[in-house]
């Protein structure tokens, strides 16, 4: 099962002082009050399209149980250029520190599938020491293995219309085919290797597309999120939930399946 390293939010300044120096002096900061309250960095296309569609969407705080709050894909999603090992070594820091004056709070997302990958953990530690000192509230979401696990969603129907299911792959769905393959354990919640199942679909000719159009169209599509059993998007809704907690009407309608109209995601 894919896991979250849990260890992060911090609601304090930390004790990590000497990164504090690496934040480029400001003349005029941004008030607390004119600040916009999150920005995210993420490590590539498929988590800016997925993110940064659901969170456009007109009813994603109802989705994820909190409150709702501003959010600009233009403005206050950043995508690293350098993915994951650049992120985790230094770049999460030296990209984000300079936008404290901008915001409130920050929320990096990264893969742990790469190679040379420390862990889950480490991964969390070693970008966490990046900000602490620096935010008073940020969390790190480790998506383990990666990405393409947010996509196994357990609902037959709706993968096959985000993946452009075609006629060769008929009345099976697309774990039939991929256990028949050999890439999804029977009685397993999500392939062993989610990426390289949604590239074996796409090669075998089952589906029409693989590139970061999926997770725009699963993101409009999702009539719920109850479903979602990784632990890193679990961490990701408690966070966002903690941070904007849910009153009156968006707390009824918590993992709902709110129909208000959505808004895409373009980029």
């Amino acid at each position: 099962m894919s896991r979250a390293t849990a260890k992060g939010r911090r609601s304090g300044s930390g004790s990590a002082t000497p990164l504090a120096s690496s934040v480029p002096q400001q003349s005029a900061p941004v008030e607390e009050g004119a600040k916009r309250e999150l920005v995210f960095l993420v490590a590539d296309k498929g988590m800016e399209a997925m993110i940064g569609t659901f969170l456009g969407r007109q009813d994603f705080h109802y989705k994820l149980g909190c409150a709702r709050f501003d959010f600009n894909h233009k403005t206050d999603i950043v995508r690293a250029g350098g993915h994951d090992p650049g992120l985790v070594k230094r770049e999460a820091g030296k990209i984000l520190n300079r936008r404290r004056r901008e915001y409130r709070r920050a929320v990096v997302v990264v893969d742990n599938a790469y190679e040379g990958s420390p862990g889950p953990d480490e991964i969390h530690d070693r970008i966490a020491a990046q900000l602490d000192g620096v935010w008073e509230q940020f969390e790190v979401i480790v998506i383990d293995p990666e990405l393409e696990n947010w996509f196994w969603v357990d609902d037959p129907g709706l993968v096959k219309r985000v993946l452009l299911w075609t006629p060769k792959g008929g009345d099976r769905t697309p774990r039939q085919v991929l256990e028949e393959a050999g890439l999804w354990q029977h009685g397993a919640a999500k392939p062993g290797d989610p990426k390289r199942a949604v590239e074996y679909l796409y090669e075998e000719g089952y589906t029409g597309d693989q590139n970061n159009g999926i997770f725009k169209r699963l993101a409009l599509a999702l009539p719920s999120v109850r479903r979602c059993t990784d632990e890193s998007f679990q961490r990701l809704m408690a966070t966002l939930a903690e941070w904007f907690p849910a009153q009156g009407a968006t707390a009824a309608g918590e993992y709902g399946t709110d129909h208000t109209k959505q808004t895409e995601y373009k980029q």
